[in-house]
């Protein structure tokens, strides 16, 4: 990880409750009224606490904000992702469902320090059963994107005496951020065949680390229904991605697009015109071996900027070559195996950000009269904002799609609902 000064956010020391009980788990079994159906919900672990209710798996369909179901979290070995007592939630409906999607509320999101300061989800496993079944019909496992920052270790033991965060470099360290996007909800896309589902099942293995605990929460969880939920946004959405993305990623080949970035700002910005400046040249890394592609750039004297056509930076897997050239090639099956990051535009409608990256993320690092730009790795969360991923904008009732990023700063902000 290269080092990036920030100025470390002072955050007050809670996260949990004081009356949080020892970081013991039980089971837990209840029951949840829907407007369209009824739930029985089983979680086979629940953070116990001395305040009944205080961590419930109930708390996931409560409209209360400030809660939230927590389950305390062992790694599997020292600062590992993956979770020794993994968290299973199973849902049971009492009338079978043509469920579309799931969505759900990353984080403990009572506040910015809670968040900051818990785990959250890294993947989730999605199982779907039809009645009586005992095996899934269907499986999926998403990934779920955060943003991070880096900071000051000793400032951060100084404001928090133990620390969580695993990715260390001498006295800087690196994790989740309390930037709003990282509790903002999420859709994931399930069932596309319309099958009558009768039970859920949300298997939680790995964690994105809080800053000063390992206790995993999730704030929300909505289950949504073709029937109940036919006149929502979030089922036109559904339905575009479903009929109309195919045809739409296609005409996004028509727009130009070019990412920039300069001796004062190192981190790229996409911007919707033709580069102008010297072409870059592309040496290919060795995939299979995890190795990068690398783009030698050349400072163009008219804008002084570097320059390179987002073409050039798309990832082989979301490009493709017609005629010599390469286009952005993307479809409704990728996007539908990936989270829907939701958020409000400025009229209160819902809009969408793919967790699906087209590009690769790059720095600049000018080194022996070299412009060269480094292709970071994909899952890295620091460099949330500097990848192109696909956006869903409303638009007359329904959805068109465009191209969000790089947005050209490490500290973007992406509206939240």
């Amino acid at each position: 990880m290269m080092n990036h000064p920030h100025t470390f956010i002072l955050i007050s020391i809670f996260a949990l409750a004081t009356t949080r009980a020892s970081a013991a788990n039980q089971p837990e079994d209840t029951s949840v009224e829907l407007s369209w159906n009824t739930l029985k919900v089983h979680a086979n672990q629940t953070l116990a606490s001395s305040i009944p209710g205080q961590y419930s798996v109930k708390n996931l369909f409560d409209p209360d904000t400030a809660k939230a179901w927590v389950f305390h979290a062992e790694e599997q070995y020292r600062q590992a992702e993956e979770i020794k007592n993994p968290a299973i939630l199973t849902l049971t409906l009492a009338k079978p469902s043509t469920l579309f999607a799931i969505a759900l509320s990353p984080g403990y999101a009572k506040s910015a320090a809670t968040q900051f300061q818990n785990a959250s989800p890294k993947n989730v496993t999605v199982s779907l059963y039809r009645l009586n079944d005992d095996r899934p019909f269907e499986t999926h496992r998403f990934t779920l994107s955060y943003h991070a920052r880096e900071y000051s270790l000793p400032q951060l033991k100084k404001e928090l005496k133990t620390i969580a965060f695993t990715d260390q470099t001498g006295e800087r360290i690196t994790g989740k951020s309390d930037n709003p996007l990282n509790s903002t909800e999420r859709m994931l896309l399930i069932n596309p065949g319309s099958a009558q589902i009768a039970k859920v099942e949300l298997r939680i293995a790995t964690m994105e680390h809080g800053a000063k605990f390992t206790d995993l929460a999730i704030s929300k969880l909505r289950l949504l229904d073709q029937e109940a939920d036919q006149k929502t946004a979030e089922y036109r959405l559904a339905q575009f991605i479903s009929h109309d993305l195919d045809s739409a990623a296609r005409k996004l080949n028509d727009t130009p697009r070019c990412i920039t970035y300069t001796d004062k700002n190192t981190w790229p910005l996409l911007s919707n015109r033709s580069c102008t400046g010297p072409a870059p040249q592309l040496q290919q890394g060795q995939a299979e071996q995890g190795i990068d592609d690398v783009i030698l750039t050349h400072k163009d004297p008219a804008t002084q900027q570097y320059q390179v056509p987002f073409s050039i930076a798309l990832r082989d897997a979301q490009s493709s070559i017609s005629a010599g050239k390469k286009n952005l090639r993307v479809s409704s099956t990728d996007v539908a195996n990936n989270e829907l990051v939701l958020s409000k535009d400025p009229h209160g409608q819902l809009r969408a950000l793919s967790g699906l990256t087209l590009t690769q993320a790059f720095q600049a690092n000018r080194a022996e009269g070299f412009n060269k730009a480094y292709l970071q790795p994909q899952d890295n969360p620091y460099f949330f904002f500097a990848y192109s991923r696909l956006q869903f904008v409303p638009t007359n009732g329904g959805y068109q799609l465009d191209v969000y990023g790089p947005a050209g700063s490490q500290e973007a902000q992406w509206a939240t609902r």
